[in-house]
């Protein structure tokens, strides 16, 4: 068998013990386990944000792939785990909205995480990542059936997060920044996809909490460093940058900060 590739996304950051601490276990349960780092810089309890940036990234591994998310404020309540099989892949988390784009996409299998048997002991009330989704996604990843993590359970019983999307108001797209990367680029909710439905003809016209970009660019080196820039992103959504700088530190731009797309004739 190939050696079984987990993944991790958390919000642990790279300061103390916890990823470390989760490795170590997962490698206990096959030495030959290669486990890649997603990230470990999602923002404290930000489970849209930690939702996303695996939705973006899992589609990229091999098939077979166990993606373990621990983004988890509710660790020590009654809110349950899931495990979920879709047709390439398995997701491990909380059920607190963090896998909502995989049980959206039509899974083949979803199961409550409650087979005791599985966990590390004793499993400790502020680290369920490491005491029972860890063991779980490592027995899973080399071939555990899913069914005997626990009992199946329908997607409607499952948390789902809201997701923003982009309201056409009149000739105008509004949409709203979903997250901010490393660099300070902002993510919007639209996608290319979605400037489509613009109506009128004209150059893109991007407003946004003071300020005004004109133009679609389809690379940061098309305008000069320190300017502003609207770009596609990899991942298919427009992007609020600033060239060589922190279009987030620039602009002062937060999350859920609206975006709003136009056409003009700038003739």
């Amino acid at each position: 068998m190939a050696a079984p590739i987990i993944t991790l996304t958390t919000d642990f950051g790279l300061l103390d013990e916890y990823v470390g601490a989760l490795k170590g276990v997962l490698l206990s349960y096959h030495r030959e386990t290669r486990i890649i780092d997603i990230t470990h810089g999602i923002a404290p309890q930000d489970i849209l944000g930690a939702s996303m940036v695996l939705a973006h990234a899992a589609v990229f591994f091999p098939d077979s792939t166990v993606h373990l998310a621990v983004v988890d404020p509710g660790v020590g309540s009654g809110r349950p785990i899931l495990a979920v099989r879709t047709a390439r892949y398995i997701f491990v988390g909380p059920d607190n909205g963090i896998l909502s784009p995989f049980l959206r996409a039509d899974p083949v299998a979803v199961h409550q995480v409650t087979n005791s048997g599985l966990f590390r002991s004793p499993v400790s009330s502020t680290f369920h990542g490491r005491d029972i989704m860890a063991p779980v996604a490592a027995r899973l990843a080399v071939g555990m059936d899913i069914s005997q993590v626990g009992p199946a359970v329908s997607v409607e019983t499952c948390h789902l997060l809201a997701t923003p999307e982009p309201q056409l108001v009149g000739d105008q797209l509004v949409g709203r920044i979903v997250s901010r990367d490393h660099f300070g680029n902002l993510r919007s909710n639209i996608s290319a996809h979605d400037i489509g439905r613009l109506p009128g003809e004209g150059e893109i016209v991007l407003q946004a909490t003071g300020i005004t970009i004109y133009g679609l660019n389809t690379a940061y080196a098309e305008k000069n460093p320190g300017e502003p820039i609207a770009v596609i992103d990899s991942s298919g959504f427009i992007e609020i940058a600033v060239v060589s700088g922190n279009a987030g530190d620039a602009t002062k731009i937060g999350l859920g900060g609206t975006v709003i797309l136009s056409r003009q004739d700038l003739g």
